[in-house]
């Protein structure tokens, strides 16, 4: 049983996975994903993280290193069984199979790419 208190004033604890599934996103991202899949299928398409909140220097904050181990460890993830059984099977907006049998199977494939990360005026890109 994990000690919370100690775990709390231990400052050097190993963190948990912030991302601990492909699902852990919104909703939109996962249509926006199925309609690239089925309308520019040979696109490649990129992503990166931007932060708002200008004001606020996340690069000054957050350890470049601590980063780099949470985004390993989202590379490593992969769809479940149980995850892509939930996407075939779940009615959502009242509809059945709102994800195509062929999205859902290249989800299952998917891994996240390489990255690059570099911090520029106390933001990381």
């Amino acid at each position: 049983m994990i000690d919370i208190a100690a775990r709390v004033y231990n400052h050097t604890w190993k963190i948990d996975p912030i991302v601990r599934s492909v699902l852990d996103t919104d909703f939109y991202k996962l249509l926006m994903g199925q309609a690239i899949f089925r309308r520019h299928p040979a696109v490649q398409v990129t992503f990166g993280i931007h932060n708002r909140s200008t004001s606020v220097r996340l690069a000054d904050i957050i350890d470049i290193g601590e980063l780099r181990e949470q985004l390993d460890h989202v590379r490593s993830l992969s769809l479940t069984r149980g995850e892509s059984t939930w996407l075939r099977g779940n009615m959502f907006y009242g509809k059945r199979q709102m994800f195509s049998p062929d999205y859902v199977a290249w989800l299952e494939r998917f891994r996240f790419p390489a990255y690059h990360l570099e911090k520029r005026d106390g933001q990381y890109e």
